[in-house]
């Protein structure tokens, strides 16, 4: 198992949740419960694989990644881990085309999010794949795993935490690896609940690390949060990743034709469906991102500005149609107090 218990009463309950999160976990993404494990956070799993990589080589990376998938191969490479080399995509879309030029013989990963932050554009994981080829494809699912369908395959990790599109809140995250990236990726940073016997302390340190991937947890496993996890886990997997997903597009596709109707530039480098994705993020000419900011606030719409100057909305599949008619409503006053 990827998870181990201390024995008593209060463990049990609290380890049988631990446990039926990662099995749901496991189920969403396609692989077995072995091939999974729980952390705290995306960073976590993240720095976790980036530390496994061990010395020499190099890690492709988008310059526009958001900073969690960003700061983990900056800080193993600041410690003699691969080489960081940050492709710039002008047009964001992150595709093999682009990342091709830099990936060579010493690249060992190439890392990169499913879906952008910004932009909302969807990586195409099998595209990725063909390009890495016997390399790790670690890929950060935060912006689009619980909104769009997906499974680790054809990646190698996948990491994602609860508190976006997962509705679970912060302070958990599934931590998912393929057979290649578990025989790869080296124990680096392996707590002590990430080996075998861990509570057996009558037995010096350091103990072998687990096979599965509940090694990478960095030390005590994310119990309290395994609870809403699990739950939000099953609420999604009883509804259908699918069924949500054609949701998600539904209501973001009818934002961009309202932001289009008003004459807003819309970040959409998208080209089909299968590009896109729950984020829409767009600017209006002439009207300050705080302005929109707080009209919307105002009119009990939750957006965030990114890059400075972008608004971004990410409707889920419960975020009701009648969304679509208020944003146009308030875009339309907006327009007329400017």
């Amino acid at each position: 198992s990827g998870v181990v218990r201390p024995a008593g009463v209060v463990a049990d309950p609290l380890f049988e949740r631990l446990e039926h999160a990662r099995e749901r976990a496991a189920t969403l993404v396609g692989v077995s419960t072995d091939h999974v494990g729980l952390v705290h956070s995306t960073s976590e799993g993240l720095f976790g694989t980036a530390f496994g990589l061990g010395k020499g080589g190099n890690v492709v990376v988008p310059a526009g990644e958001f900073p969690a998938n960003l700061y983990p191969w900056i800080r193993a490479a600041g410690r003699g881990g691969p080489e960081v080399r940050m492709v710039e995509v002008p047009d964001w879309r992150t595709t093999a085309e682009a990342l091709a030029p830099y990936v060579d013989d010493q690249t060992v990963a190439i890392a990169l999010s499913l879906v952008c932050f910004l932009s909302g554009f969807r990586i195409d994981l099998a595209e990725m794949r063909e390009l890495a080829g016997e390399r790790l494809l670690i890929v950060d699912a935060i912006q689009g795993i619980g909104a769009i369908e997906t499974a680790l395959e054809p990646a190698d990790v996948m990491v994602a935490g609860g508190q976006k599109w997962l509705r679970a809140g912060n302070g958990v995250a599934f931590l998912a690896m393929s057979d290649r990236a578990l025989d790869r990726l080296d124990s680096s940073l392996v707590g002590w609940t990430g080996v075998d016997d861990f509570m057996a302390s009558e037995h010096p340190a350091p103990h072998r690390p687990l096979a599965t991937a509940g090694r990478f947890q960095l030390g005590s496993a994310p119990i309290v949060m395994a609870a809403p996890f699990g739950a939000a886990l099953d609420v999604l997997l009883n509804g259908g990743p699918g069924a949500v997903e054609a949701v998600v597009l539904e209501r973001s596709k009818a934002l961009e034709e309202v932001f289009r109707s008003v004459d807003a530039e819309v970040l959409s480098p998208w080209r089909s469906d299968s590009e896109r994705s729950g984020i829409v993020s767009f600017k209006l000419p002439g009207i300050p991102p705080q302005a929109i900011f707080d009209a919307f606030a105002a009119g009990g719409v939750v957006v965030s500005i990114r890059n400075r100057d972008w608004i971004r909305l990410s409707p889920h599949a419960t975020t009701p149609a009648s969304i679509v008619d208020h944003v146009a409503e308030l875009l339309a006053k907006l327009k007329v107090s400017h």
